[in-house]
C-alpha cells in the first residue's frame, strides 16, 4: 500500500496534458479529449451501471475452484486480489476488490465505441463486469473473453446470457494456452484488455503473443500497471517496444496504441 501511494504521488508530479491541452498528435488529442475525458458525452447503458451497483453488494459466495486448488502451486491464475485473498469470496467482495470500477468500466465502453474494432479480446474475465462494458461499446463485434477460474467463468457466462450478448464467448482454461489457440482468429482492428496474472513475465508473454498476430491497427489496455513492482516493470518494458507507437499511463490502467504512422509518444495523464 505504501509503495502504491508513493508511486501515485510520483505519477501526479509527472502528469501533463490535462484534457488534451498541448498534445500535437490529432489522433492522441482525440483520444484524450474526446474519449478519456468524454467530450463526446458517451453514456454507458443504465442497465449495466445498475447491475454493477447491485453486484457490489451481492453476498453470494463464489465457490473455490477445486481444479486450481489441487494444481501444484496454483494461485487462481494470477497474483491475487488487492482486498480479499481468501479462497472463498462473495460476489460483492470480488467486484469491489478485483473488478473494474464504474469509472474505468465506462472508459472501456468509450474506447470500444470510439475505436470500432473488428474484434475484442479479454484476458481475465473475472465475473464478467469488464466484459459487459467492453461488449456494450461495440454490441455487434465478436468478443472473446478468457478466464482461468471455472467458477468465475461460469458466473460471467450467466451474466452475459442475462444481457443477451450473443456476440460474447467465454473461454475457460490456462490463459496462455487459450490465447495461443485463439490467436489465428485475430485479424483486423482489435481492442485487447489484459487483467490477468499480475506478474511481469506472463503479462509480457500475453502482449508478445498478441503483437505477433497484429496485422492492423490495435489498442491494448493493461489493468493495474502499478499494482506491484512486477506489473510496473512489465509496463515499462512494453512501452519501450517499437511496435507500441503510443502509450497513455493513467496510473490504474495503461493504454497502448499500435499504428505504424504514429510518432513514438508516452504520456502520463491525471484521469
Amino acid at each position: 500500500m505504501i509503495r502504491r501511494i508513493i508511486k501515485y504521488i510520483g505519477h501526479q508530479v509527472h502528469v501533463r496534458h490535462r484534457k488534451g491541452r498541448g498534445i500535437h498528435s490529432p489522433f492522441l488529442f482525440e483520444f484524450v479529449h474526446d474519449i478519456l475525458f468524454n467530450a463526446w458525452r458517451l453514456e454507458v447503458p443504465e442497465e449495466i451501471t445498475r447491475i454493477h451497483r447491485e453486484l457490489r453488494e451481492d453476498r453470494t459466495v463464489i465457490p473455490e475452484d477445486r481444479l486450481l486448488v489441487k494444481a501444484a502451486g496454483a494461485d487462481r491464475e494470477g497474483a491475487g486480489s488487492r482486498v480479499d485473498r481468501s479462497a472463498e469470496r462473495t460476489v460483492g467482495s470480488f467486484v469491489r476488490g478485483s473488478s473494474v470500477s464504474p469509472r474505468y468500466g465506462s472508459l472501456l465502453f468509450r474506447i470500444t465505441r470510439w475505436f470500432r474494432p473488428d474484434m475484442i479480446l479479454e484476458l481475465g474475465t473475472g465475473l464478467g463486469i469488464s466484459t459487459l462494458y467492453l461488449a456494450s461499446g461495440s454490441p455487434s463485434v465478436p468478443l472473446h473473453s478468457m478466464e482461468g477460474n471455472t467458477e468465475r467463468a461460469a458466473f460471467a457466462a450467466s451474466l452475459v446470457c442475462r444481457f443477451g450478448l450473443e456476440q460474447v464467448s467465454i473461454h475457460w482454461g490456462p490463459l496462455d494456452r487459450k490465447l495461443e489457440d485463439f490467436l489465428p482468429q485475430l485479424s483486423g482492428r482489435f481492442v485487447a484488455f489484459i487483467d490477468a496474472n499480475h506478474r511481469c513475465e506472463p503479462v509480457l508473454q500475453y502482449v508478445r503473443m498478441i503483437l505477433s498476430r497484429a496485422e492492423e491497427e490495435g489498442v491494448i489496455v493493461i489493468d493495474d500497471i502499478y499494482w506491484s513492482s512486477e506489473m510496473e516493470r512489465a509496463w515499462r518494458e512494453v512501452i519501450s517496444w517499437p511496435e507500441v507507437r503510443m502509450s497513455v499511463d493513467l496510473f490504474r490502467m495503461g493504454v497502448l496504441f499500435l499504428r505504424k504512422d504514429l510518432q513514438k509518444t508516452d504520456l502520463k495523464i491525471n484521469f
